[in-house]
């Protein structure tokens, strides 16, 4: 028989414990599939966007060089032309300008027009005929900019906001970024062409979903006309109509319209913006580049396509795929501790959009665990040929908000069918990792304990000697001598 050394079944136990982490390191670090938006096309490169999709809802003709539609909550895009390509917004810039205003400023505050604020105002461009030193309130600026595009007053604004012109233009384009914009500089607060002055339909979309959710902002910018009365610091009366014509009784008026900003420059054409909500769909149209009256047709026949080919579905109600249950490393059906009350569950909440010509099975998913919030852990994104549309969160605990995938005694289970497809497995990176981090924890520890005992009893042999003499001397030897010399004295 062959007895290893004791430095060889050190070194062999050693080999074990650092086995374990090794392999869990390496489990967890199979990559996982996540869904990008980014696209790279040159100037030149036509992009079809959607009407390339295999059995996506046929859409409508659009004779602007760059288009989207977007459905507001989920960010999906339901139709594209061109959505990354560069472009100059001219005008629609006002929708970041007044958005950054309306959270900086509240709306009673004076703004005092400073020279350069009026008298860089370029030829030809649009104003209302503000003086230098005259003053306006925050929500004056706001309605000026959002109904006329009034140069002087979003200069004036912008420097009364930000401290500065240039520094509320750094302000813009942070904010774009916080919005997920990707090709988007902006240089001044109004519009007027630069060569550094640029974005993209699809980045206009994006701050569009939160423009779109101020209702103080929509409502300036379908108001058809501004009335600013005389007052001791302005002394014109100021009448200014507004120029779109999507506002109500206009000639491209429409039903559920929330919203709209145009705008145009040699350069850029003639550009629209607009977002209308139907039920539970909001849509968010961006036209760049377009003809006058061709850019409200689009818009038109943008949300006719939308509300009419796509639905809302709550993605929770649908799910399959993805079995949630109270297991806590990978969910099963069977609850192996009982009828325990679920660890995870699917953010009722959430909703994904559907073209009515595809069927909810016939959508990809997969699990992403990127840029998940303090309660999510993970996401399951859905797409469709890559066409992204909508996630539904995996939360940790249940909610009363949220489904539950618990079973209960009470209610009767019904027959489930069994889905031939592939069998999805749901790893809790999170909850694994700690577990693994305290079963290493635990290992060395104990590892620990045992290399200190085996010193301490190497080092003392004689250990369980000195222990039996320890327990038989007295806890307090001076008291016990003082009670032996008091009976010698007797």
């Amino acid at each position: 028989m062959i007895r290893r050394s004791g430095k060889k079944r050190n070194s062999l136990f050693k080999g074990r414990v650092f086995t374990l982490p090794l392999v869990i390191i390496m489990l967890l670090s199979f990559p996982l599939r996540t869904y990008s938006m980014e696209m790279n096309l040159t100037e030149d490169e036509e992009d079809i966007g959607t009407a390339g999709i295999a059995n996506w809802p046929k859409a409508p003709e659009i004779s602007a060089e760059c288009a989207v539609l977007m459905e507001e909550s989920t960010g999906a895009v339901l139709y594209s032309k061109n959505p990354h390509r560069k472009a100059y917004p001219a005008a629609i810039t006002a929708i970041m300008t007044s958005m950054l205003a309306v959270e900086m400023c509240d709306l009673d505050n004076e703004v005092v027009f400073s020279h350069d604020a009026v008298f860089d105002v370029p030829p030809g461009v649009v104003n209302i005929g503000i003086d230098a030193g005259e003053v306006l309130s925050v929500a004056e600026c706001l309605q000026a900019i959002l109904v006329r595009g009034a140069c002087e007053c979003g200069f004036a604004l912008s420097e009364y906001a930000g401290g500065s012109r240039e520094a509320f233009v750094a302000q813009m384009n942070t904010r774009a970024a916080e919005c997920g914009c990707l090709d988007t500089s902006f240089s001044n607060p109004v519009g007027i062409h630069s060569d550094d002055h640029y974005s993209t339909a699809y980045d206009l979309a994006l701050i569009g979903r939160d423009f779109f959710d101020n209702e103080l902002l929509c409502k300036y910018s379908l108001q058809k006309s501004i009335h600013f009365y005389p007052t001791e610091n302005q002394k014109d009366e100021i009448i200014v109509r507004n120029p779109l014509k999507m506002t109500e009784g206009s000639s491209y008026s429409y039903e559920g319209l929330i919203g709209a900003k145009g705008g145009y420059t040699d350069e850029a054409g003639y550009c629209l913006i607009a977002g209308a909500q139907r039920g539970d769909m909001k849509l968010i149209a961006v036209i760049l580049n377009d003809g006058d009256d061709e850019r409200y047709e689009d818009v038109i026949s943008l949300f006719d396509y939308g509300f009419s080919d796509f639905k809302i579905i709550n993605a929770s109600e649908y799910e399959k795929s993805y079995d949630i249950g109270a297991n806590v490393g990978s969910y099963a059906a069977t609850d192996i501790m009982g009828d325990s009350r679920p660890m995870l569950s699917l953010d009722k909440t959430d909703r994904i959009v559907l073209p009515l010509t595809l069927d909810f099975d016939e959508l990809e998913s997969s699990i992403t665990y990127e840029n998940n919030s303090e309660n999510e852990a993970a996401r399951i994104v859905y797409d469709y040929e890559g066409q992204y549309l909508g996630k539904c969160s995996i939360l940790f605990g249940e909610q009363g908000a949220l489904y539950d995938f618990g079973a209960r005694e009470e209610e009767e289970k019904p027959e489930e069918p069994v889905n031939p497809g592939k069998t999805f497995v749901f790893i809790n990176i999170r909850m694994v990792a700690l577990i693994s981090a305290g079963i290493v924890a635990a290992i060395f520890s104990g590892y620990g304990i045992i290399r200190s005992i085996r010193k301490y009893r190497k080092a003392h042999p004689n250990w369980r000697k000195q222990y039996r003499r320890q327990r038989r001397r007295p806890v307090f030897p001076e008291l016990v001598n003082r009670d032996k010399r008091k009976k010698r004295k007797k």
